[in-house]
């Protein structure tokens, strides 16, 4: 078991002592099993057991993995100057396809498409929230790719999960919030606000992308 591996289980096993019970916290710390997917599996079951989807859909969103706050804080500037969603969006959106051609050596062309799709960071805005699509982890593998399980595995960007998608892998989706919980960190940072988001696409409900829907309390 790595590091990382060993630290998320620690942040689960914190969080349900927080917002849960402590019974449900022992029965967590109880589940010994080294393989990330199997263990979350029973994780998730014996959730369910013994609390609501709602408690373990935010015990999941908080603790996803977290873009870096100083990449936020032209937008979050934006926002505080003007309460206008639609211009910071679009501040965002700026930075994100900067930072995104270098890091994955995007053409023009392949930058367009990632906007279009409402890719990444900043999402499509309809209205007052925000549908944000999560982009192909290794995005040119993924392009190129045929195969059904390798494309899940060259889209997904959970280190925990990722190669278990290879063997055609299953999970229940409520696991996806702690994806999920990566917009909500970005948009509760830029905005002060109390973020909601619900997933409508999932690799795991066997959809191409996986999808949030964000919305401002």
């Amino acid at each position: 078991m790595d590091n990382f591996e060993k630290m998320w289980r620690e942040k689960i096993v914190n969080h349900i002592n927080q917002y849960v019970n402590e019974n449900t916290a022992k029965k967590v710390s109880q589940i010994h099993i080294d393989s990330p997917i199997d263990y979350s599996k029973e994780l998730i079951s014996t959730l369910k057991k013994e609390t609501v989807d709602e408690q373990i859909k935010k015990l999941f969103i908080d603790n996803a993995c977290h873009i870096p706050h100083h990449k936020l804080d032209e937008a979050k500037e934006i926002y505080t100057k003007t309460k206008d969603l639609s211009r910071t969006r679009e501040v965002l959106e700026l930075s994100f396809l900067k930072d995104i051609i270098i890091q994955k050596s995007l053409s023009k062309e392949q930058a367009k498409m990632i906007i279009k799709n409402g890719w990444g960071l900043a999402g499509i805005q309809e209205k007052d929230t925000i549908i944000a699509t999560k982009i192909p982890s290794k995005f040119h593998e993924y392009m190129n790719e045929t195969d059904p399980l390798k494309k899940k595995y060259y889209y997904c960007h959970c280190p925990r999960i990722r190669e278990n998608l290879l063997l055609g892998a299953d999970l229940d989706s409520i696991y996806c919030n702690c994806g999920g919980g990566f917009y909500v960190d970005i948009w509760e940072y830029i905005t002060g606000k109390k973020i909601s988001i619900k997933t409508t696409k999932s690799l795991f409900e066997s959809d191409d992308v996986c999808q949030f829907i964000i919305s401002f309390d």
